[in-house]
């Protein structure tokens, strides 16, 4: 073989030799590669695989606390109600640590609150294993977790008063200390809230007490007071007006005149005082009926016209035409307003005239007083109305008076619904200005027949119930005018008693008598099945009693003090209605 042969297939061999190490060493470095990714993917693969166990672990944990805090907000949502149903109690707070401790992760509850019983002293309640709460006497923080982190305490506060603890042991990992916190912070709340509306309710329930205490003493003494002082005047007024009925000498009819007009106002002021205390205790009422203003102010006009002459007044008195002939409201309060006013007027007027004026006007009734006295300061304009107030309220003042009148008549008539105001100018006069909205009545009162007021009262038999000795002795001599003789018991016990014996027309029956009272005596009577007619006597005007009177059986109430007139009515009116009784029966 030739050399160049040789040569050339030697180098072939030497290039084939380098490729396949070339070949080899890739191959090697290619197996290597190959096996560095290879650990790369399988340490990438354990990091994926501890991350997704990771996120798994996380996940349970999340849903885990999502679930806890769920269980607590629905107990939380469910005592909330109750604590707005209920007031708490031993009973809810054992309750509510039971339901606690029915969540997994809460191994055991104790609530410590202050007594229910207002001792002062605290209770503790538990749920779950109770050996697994720690004593925690030191702590003092409102908010804190024992060493191992598993007991938790809050302190349980109204402001500035411990009211008390909760403590829960709770197995839960430390990330869900933050939520557990913010939960048991709203129980703690709720708890304080609902014992914050048990003691307000608590003391709104001893306030309402107390003022009902207060408003039925205060009932009471304005009734007591009522009876006590009326029950005098009856006597004095009704005995002056006896004596006016006899021969007189000018001397003995000038001092009956002084002492009736003495009694007049003092029956003023002890209605006015009245009054006032029956609009603090809020039991004065307006009663509404069907009445004739112009026969009311024909009255009012009789009462001043002789009282402004002996004063040397002009006394004016303008009453319209287009003013309805009835009208619906309260004329005994209207009458009050008017006599208030015009006495007033009288006694601030040296000279010159009182004008009275009354008309119909925007479907209201309106009536203004006017004087020529001496006026009011602007500065004394705002604070009239005020009760004991006067223009001048010094000792020495010139005229007298208790300075009730005007803070009645303003009361009176915003009751009614009304309004009030004045024009003065000092030294010149004063005038009132005043507008009821009343409504106007169709229906005529039926008329009482010339029969029914000539009926012979004198053949009456009546039993009188009365206690005083002066106001027996007075309404023996009222009725013995009337030509009656009546029979006079002391008080209701002997009323029933003498009534199982003896048969009678027509009881006048006072209310406050020892032994029996008034109401009781009806009571019995009624329940007995006795049916004439039984007419309270009565020293009171506040409508508890007047509601009283009825409730127990009474048909009528006389008010003390009363007239002869007063008794002549009742006697005419009764007696009418029992012989129209007698005679439909007899048919």
């Amino acid at each position: 073989m030739p050399n160049d042969e040789i040569i050339q297939l030697t180098e072939k061999v030497s290039l084939l030799s380098r490729k396949i190490e070339r070949e080899k060493a890739a191959k090697k470095a290619a197996e290597k590669l190959l096996e560095e990714k290879s650990r790369e993917l399988y340490i990438a693969k354990q990091l994926v695989e501890d991350s997704l166990v990771n996120i798994k672990e996380k996940s349970e944990q999340d849903i885990a606390l999502l679930q806890f805090k769920t269980y607590l907000e629905s107990i939380l949502l469910d005592y909330n109600q109750l604590f707005l149903q209920k007031p708490i109690s031993n009973i809810l707070l054992q309750r509510l640590l039971d339901d606690l401790i029915g969540i997994d992760e809460i191994k055991a509850s104790k609530v410590r609150f202050k007594s229910l019983d207002n001792s002062g002293k605290f209770r503790s309640y538990y749920a779950g294993d109770k050996t697994l709460i720690n004593s925690d006497s030191k702590i003092s923080s409102p908010l804190f977790w024992s060493e191992d982190n598993r007991q938790i305490k809050i302190i349980i506060n109204s402001g500035e008063v411990i009211l008390g603890s909760l403590t829960l042991v709770i197995d839960s990992p430390l990330s869900w200390q933050h939520t557990i916190e913010k939960q048991l912070l709203l129980f703690c709340d709720m708890i304080s809230a609902a014992h914050n509306r048990q003691e307000l309710l608590a003391r709104t329930i001893e306030e309402k007490q107390r003022a009902e205490h207060s408003e039925q003493s205060t009932r009471d003494f304005v009734a007591m007071i009522n009876h006590e002082l009326r029950t005098p005047l009856n006597g004095l007024l009704g005995s002056a007006e006896l004596m006016s009925d006899t021969q007189l000498t000018p001397h003995q009819q000038q001092l009956l005149s002084t002492m009736h007009q003495s009694g007049e106002l003092l029956r003023v002021i002890i209605n006015d005082l009245l009054d006032l205390s029956k609009m603090s205790a809020g039991m004065l009422q307006i009663v509404e009926v069907d009445f004739s203003p112009a026969k009311l102010c024909q009255m009012i006009y009789d009462i001043f016209k002789l009282r402004t002459e002996e004063f040397g007044l002009e006394f004016i008195f303008n009453y319209q035409d287009d003013i309805p002939e009835r009208l619906m409201g309260d004329p005994d309060r209207i009458k009050q307003v008017l006599v208030n006013l015009i006495g007033n007027s009288i006694k601030f007027t040296q000279q010159g005239k009182i004008s009275v004026n009354l008309e119909w006007k925007a479907e209201r009734f309106c009536f203004s007083v006017t004087d020529t006295g001496c006026g009011i300061p602007q500065d004394k304009i705002d604070t009239l109305f005020d009760p004991f107030t006067q223009v001048n309220n010094s000792s020495n003042r010139a005229f007298e008076g208790t300075g009730l009148g005007l803070a009645i008549c303003k009361h009176l008539i915003e009751e009614m619904q009304g309004e009030i105001n004045l024009e003065s100018t000092l030294g010149k006069g004063t005038q009132f200005n005043i507008s009821l909205p009343l409504k106007p009545v169709q229906t005529l009162p039926e008329s009482i027949s010339a029969s029914e007021q000539n009926f012979p009262i004198e053949t009456l038999s009546l039993l009188v119930v009365e206690d005083s000795t002066v106001n027996q002795v007075l309404i023996e001599m009222i009725l013995a005018k009337l030509g009656v003789k009546p029979s006079i018991v002391s008080n209701g016990l002997e009323a029933i008693e003498f009534l199982d014996n003896q048969q009678v027309d027509i009881i006048f029956m006072d209310c406050r008598m020892p032994v029996i009272d008034g109401f009781e005596a009806t009571k019995r009577l009624r329940a007995d099945g006795y049916s004439k007619p039984i007419i309270a006597l009565t020293a009171s005007t506040t409508s508890t009693e007047t509601e009283q009177c009825y409730q127990c059986g009474m048909d009528e109430i006389v008010n003390k003090p009363y007239q002869k007139e007063d008794i002549r009515k009742a006697l005419v009116k009764w007696g009418c209605k029992l012989n129209s009784a007698v005679t439909t029966s007899s048919s």
